[in-house]
């Protein structure tokens, strides 16, 4: 609906109560107990200056003047309701008319865009006397035509544009990227090349070797982006439904460039800095594709139990636990799952390797979430414009993907830390017992910070959340300090040889 009015302090309520107490969100006001007959009666005589809008941007601002006259011999509080989400709630009281008299009341509206060219929002007058209750409906038309053409006009040229320089930078680096692993050698000569990429060198592997080179062969990527796939398919769906599909495609295509492009820019960076024992690419792009794969099964895992918590508690505290107590723990085992499996191979050796292999983990479901958020929960239609979009996709795209490969590194580091000491797998997986649970209260924390930010935001009028970034930087900061005095470890080893 495209009506919506200014809820910033009860909102600001809800959210406390939500996060402190836990309880079911408040019942919304209501004038009494309104029999569920009242507007059916039509009983009260209600009419509306203009009663049809035209909209070229969103919010849009415009003034309703409610004519209502009171046809009883008593006085009379007119109160506004309006139909939302199946069902009446009180919206505010107008004001009071004496027996037999005539009044206007103008009453602002603000009007946002929903997805829909036209839109029709019902509004009903409720009349409360001494005696009873007398009611009344009346519908506003909202065309949102024009405002549709302007969206679609900035995605087609700034949206594509800016799509397809992304896309070049993207290919220049991967291709440099490329072109450096080509020229390195790791390990014997023989056992990084063209076809050992495919058909790995197992004989006398341990078995846990042999399992970890399943994860980094093209042949299990294939399974691991048919399963992204649907996800994508999913995103897309998503992209399409209520919307234009002119403006669902180019919502779609946009916004999947806008996810990748910093996670693969993030992962060069980190592959880049082991300067002294880099590791084959083909590390790196298997775990982007197990991120890719977690993000699969954590969605229609947290999808499911959201489901079975909304059916015993109320909707803001399933959406709290949820992504407090649950995604956390759905999510990060999801990723360090694939950790686990890579701490057989023998090039898992050293916390550093840790750091990068989470870290890659993390940019794949970074890729994949993001995507999803840039065309669902923080599309154009939803944040009220491109501008807003822009700001979104700044924001998740270099917060929100630092943040997912610090979480996974946290188990990355841990299995690097014993399997730098010992190669036995039982120690590997010591490490992901210790890690993993350092993963999810770093997650846990990051998304119960962003529920602080957004309290600040809508109670106190904060424009930028404070607590996320700030959680976000001093992680990564630490990352940076471990990973350079990693490195000069590793200098003076390699002087030494």
């Amino acid at each position: 609906m495209g009506f919506r009015r200014d809820m910033k302090g009860k909102t600001a309520v809800l959210l406390a109560i939500l996060l402190l107490l836990c309880v079911p969100p408040a019942l919304a006001q209501t004038a009494g107990d309104v029999p569920s007959t009242v507007f059916q009666d039509r009983g009260l005589n209600v009419s509306v200056g203009q009663s049809s809008f035209t909209f070229n941007q969103t919010p849009a601002n415009e003034t309703l003047s409610i004519m209502v006259a009171n046809p009883t011999s008593s006085p009379m509080d007119v109160y506004l309701e309006v139909y939302q989400d199946e069902q009446w709630n009180m919206v505010e009281k107008l004001g009071s008319l004496a027996a037999g008299k005539s009044g206007t009341f103008d009453y602002p509206v603000n009007f946002t865009y929903s997805g829909k060219s036209q839109e029709v929002d019902q509004f009903g007058v409720v009349g409360r006397t001494y005696s009873g209750y007398l009611g009344n409906v009346f519908s506003v038309t909202e065309d949102w035509s024009m405002y549709e053409d302007a969206l679609k006009s900035s995605l087609s040229f700034f949206g594509v544009i800016s799509a397809a320089v992304l896309i070049v930078i993207l290919i220049v680096l991967v291709t440099g990227a490329m072109s450096i692993a080509q020229r390195e050698r790791h390990g014997p000569d023989k056992e990084y090349n063209l076809r050992t990429l495919f058909f790995p060198i197992t004989k006398m592997r341990p078995v846990a070797e042999r399992i970890a080179d399943i994860i980094i062969n093209p042949f299990f990527w294939v399974i691991e982006m048919a399963l992204g796939a649907l996800l994508v398919l999913l995103i897309l769906w998503f992209s399409l439904h209520d919307i234009r599909p002119d403006i669902g495609w180019l919502v779609f295509i946009v916004g999947g460039v806008a996810a990748i492009f910093m996670p693969v820019i993030f992962l060069i960076i980190g592959w880049l800095a082991d300067y002294y024992e880099r590791e084959p690419l083909r590390f790196i792009v298997g775990l982007f594709m197990w991120g890719v794969m977690a993000t699969f099964f954590a969605f229609f895992i947290n999808t499911t139990i959201s489901l079975i918590a909304g059916l015993v508690l109320s909707a803001g505290a399933a959406d709290l636990v949820v992504a407090v107590l649950v995604a956390p723990v759905v999510e990060e085992t999801a990723k360090g799952t694939g950790l686990l499996i890579l701490s057989g191979h023998h090039d898992f050796d050293n916390v550093f390797d840790g750091i990068i292999f989470g870290f890659s983990i993390g940019m794949g479901f970074a890729f994949i979430e993001n995507w999803l958020y840039f065309a669902t929960n923080a599309s154009p239609v939803v944040v009220g414009g491109l501008v807003a979009w822009a700001y979104n996709i700044l924001y998740r795209s270099f917060l929100c993907s630092l943040a997912h490969g610090c979480f996974t590194a946290a188990t990355g580091v841990a299995i690097g830390y014993f399997k730098s000491r010992t190669k036995s797998t039982g120690f590997a997986v010591a490490g992901f017992s210790m890690g993993l649970p350092i993963a999810i209260l770093l997650h846990g924390t990051f998304n119960l910070t962003a529920v602080f930010d957004s309290i600040m935001q809508t109670a106190f009028g904060v424009p930028v959340p404070v607590f996320d970034p700030l959680l976000t930087i001093v992680v990564t900061g630490i990352y940076i300090i471990l990973g350079a005095y990693l490195q000069l470890q590793m200098k003076d080893k390699a002087q030494n040889r």
